[in-house]
């Protein structure tokens, strides 16, 4: 997850969203830390629940908000 916040910020403005799967919310400290780290400007934690099990969807955008609405109506 590391390397692909590293990645993810050098294509900030070529993806509206960027995501990864977090099973354990032990992690999820660490990861908000290199996604500030990183000057990402919305982070956003989806859980899902699969019976007993909670797994996380951690999701981030470099983009504002004025940005996002910018970004899908240059492409669609």
């Amino acid at each position: 997850i590391t390397t692909m916040i590293k990645q993810s910020s050098k294509r900030a403005k070529n993806c509206l969203w960027f995501s990864t799967l977090v099973s354990k919310k032990e992690h999820l400290d660490i990861i908000y830390k290199l996604l500030k780290k990183a000057k990402v400007h919305e982070i956003k934690t989806i859980q899902m629940h699969q019976g007993n099990k909670i797994t996380r969807f951690v999701v981030w955008s470099f983009l504002s908000p004025e940005q996002q609405v910018k970004w899908k109506t240059q492409r669609f």
